[in-house]
């Protein structure tokens, strides 16, 4: 799949300027070396060139002052130095002799090794798409780093597209840095381009996502998610659903945040689907009904945005507990059995019931909400245990009459303060227990 958006319309195409490297800077000294005549033939040999008749000239007469400096720097670059007290004649060969192989001669292990040092080193010498493609796989073999990214870009420069991306196709790793390189470089149009031709829609189609929604203001996300949605509707080229699914939820989201201005104020600049539930939360004023019809309630902002029920009831778990609407709390967890829409509502977790007690005890809720989730605790000994946790004695003496656990009551009522609403529920308890033994009892009797 190839998406075309035009230069106006496609977002985020970066301002930022390219990595620059030196081999892009480089002189081009043909003009210069053909004025001269100096090495207008690449197979040009020392014993054909006539010392004698230079004898009397100056460097500067021989060779352009840009050559001159080229060869001084490759020079430098490979650590030679010319001796003291040689004779023009023999400078001159010397520099000859570098010129020669900084331009005509490629050297492959001895470019290959300047690259991967961080030196410049002139590429321009590859002229044959096999010479540039063995310089390539010279540094892919050592590592390579920016001096793969250097040949690449040279690459890019001097080859056609058909050619450049043969080379991408057959060297996965190649590839990788070119698309890490544009990814760090901020060019995203091309990141996504190259991504799409090579069968990469899922990723491309993620890029151009997260281009959209990084857009500085509402109407533009809304427009360029429009753009995006649209696009991906005619294309035809099988993208999984689940993505567009993504796209038009992203793009509902937009159009309720800019016709509930409202939510605007307690969201900050690019929020996520989850921070809007919470919001719609911090909004709703009825959680006795479930109304499916209005946009901003948090129920159908789950359902639209396809939110997991165990997130929107953590979600509205949290909101409404530090809100202290602590009455509203049962009402989340309330289910009508789809089999028998007519039976009453039930209480239903879509998450594990210890989170949510560890949850509502870390933001101080009252011991009776906590017992009220203790209480939807099948296990007595579980019960027990996270009821001390959280020190909800209620809880702790359900669990120990849940357990039978009468010496234990006794022991746990003698510690309780006298004349406490916990004393008198633990003598609840145990009168509780006490009947329930003597009913069995007398039932055995009988027996």
């Amino acid at each position: 799949m190839d998406l075309q958006f035009d230069s106006e319309t496609y977002w985020n195409r970066s301002s930022r300027a390219a990595f620059s490297f030196d081999d892009e800077d480089e002189v081009d000294l043909a003009p210069d070396l053909a004025s001269n005549g100096i090495l207008a033939d690449d197979t040009i040999s020392e014993a054909s060139f006539n010392n004698s008749a230079t004898l009397n000239l100056s460097i500067k007469s021989i060779l352009s002052e840009d050559a001159l400096k080229l060869v001084l720097q490759e020079q430098a670059l490979d650590d030679r130095v010319l001796p003291k007290g040689v004779s023009p004649e023999e400078e001159l060969k010397l520099l000859r002799r570098q010129l020669q192989s900084t331009l005509y001669s490629p050297n492959l292990e001895a470019t290959a090794q300047k690259l991967l040092q961080g030196k410049t080193a002139p590429l321009e010498m590859f002229k044959s798409l096999q010479e540039k493609q063995q310089l390539l796989d010279t540094l892919l073999a050592q590592g390579g780093g920016h001096a793969v990214i250097t040949v690449l870009l040279f690459l890019k420069r001097t080859l056609n597209a058909l050619q450049f991306h043969a080379i991408l196709r057959e060297r996965p790793r190649a590839l990788e840095q070119y698309l890490s390189y544009l990814k760090e470089s901020g060019d995203l149009a091309s990141h996504i381009e190259l991504l799409q031709r090579f069968g990469r829609h899922q990723e491309a189609a993620l890029k151009q996502f997260q281009a959209a929604l990084a857009s500085g203001d509402l109407g533009t996300r809304k427009k360029h998610l429009q753009l995006l949605a649209d696009a991906y509707a005619t294309a035809g080229v099988g993208i999984i659903p689940l993505y567009e699914q993504v796209f038009h939820a992203a793009l509902k989201m937009q159009q309720l945040m800019e016709k509930e201005t409202g939510l605007g104020k307690l969201l900050r600049a690019q929020p996520t689907p989850v921070e809007v539930l919470y919001a719609c939360c911090q909004a709703n004023s009825n959680w006795k009904e479930q109304d499916m019809l209005k946009p901003i309630s948090p129920q159908r902002f789950a359902a639209d945005q396809q939110i997991s029920a165990a997130q929107y009831e953590w979600t509205a778990l949290n909101e409404r507990a530090q809100a202290q609407a602590y009455a509203d709390l049962e009402c989340i967890f309330e289910r009508v059995p789809s089999w028998h829409p007519l039976k009453t509502k039930q209480f239903h977790i879509s998450f594990d019931l210890t989170l949510a007690v560890l949850r509502l005890y870390e933001l101080q809720a009252p011991s009776t909400v906590l017992q009220l989730f203790l209480s939807k605790m099948g296990n007595s000994g579980e019960k027990l245990a996270l009821a001390r946790r959280v020190k909800c004695i209620r809880a702790v003496i359900d669990a120990m009459a849940g357990l039978k656990q009468q010496q234990e009551l006794q022991q746990l009522k003698d510690t309780l303060p006298e004349r406490s609403e916990e004393q008198f529920y633990c003598e609840n308890a145990l009168k509780s227990l006490q009947s329930k033994r003597w009913t069995t009892d007398n039932i055995k009797l009988k027996l």
